[in-house]
């Protein structure tokens, strides 16, 4: 009897136990996720909050430190949420990417992405672009309705670096 109740028992938990997600990336997302729904109204999502590959967190660093040089905002908003001035997050749904014309997934990439509905009406989508390293599953790039947070930051770059670029003396 003993081992009959234990055997129900076990099986009860383990119904009631949400699957583990496939690969470890949608769990690094929906951690995103949780600082987002934590944080909503009040501040953007912090970019410290967002664990990245190290390219990509030295590429968003060296824009974010160009962008304060010049006195202005490398990204305005939160990339997390994809909005200015949001007030609540609902409806979250992360995991395959889905849509009529889903982001190939670059060889060791795992694309993972996150739906949503904005301040009660407003349905978004977030997708990223996920590499396994060494430390675990890292965000690689941010991709919304024509953003791409790398492509962003390479482009703010060459921005600055076409801006301070010196003139030539006259000959």
């Amino acid at each position: 009897m003993k081992k009959l109740i234990i055997a129900v028992t076990a099986l009860a938990l383990a119904a009631c136990t949400p699957p583990p997600s496939e690969t470890g990336a949608e769990d690094v997302v929906l951690g995103i996720y949780n600082s987002v729904t934590e944080n909503i109204g009040q501040r953007v999502t912090p970019l410290s909050e967002i664990p990245m590959t190290e390219d990509l967190s030295d590429l968003v660093t060296r824009a974010q430190a160009a962008a304060d040089a010049r006195g202005e905002p490398f990204i305005e908003g939160d990339i997390a949420a994809n909005c200015q001035d949001c007030t609540s997050i609902g409806d979250l749904v992360i995991g395959a990417q889905t849509g009529p014309e889903p982001v190939p997934a670059p060889d060791g990439h795992r694309m993972v992405e996150a739906r949503f509905t904005l301040n009660g009406t407003e349905p978004r989508a977030v997708l990223y672009d996920m590499v396994e390293t060494p430390e675990g599953w890292r965000v690689d790039n941010i991709l919304a309705e024509g953003f791409s947070l790398r492509t962003e930051a390479q482009a703010y770059l060459e921005d600055t670096n076409d801006a301070v670029e010196p003139t030539p003396p006259p000959p």
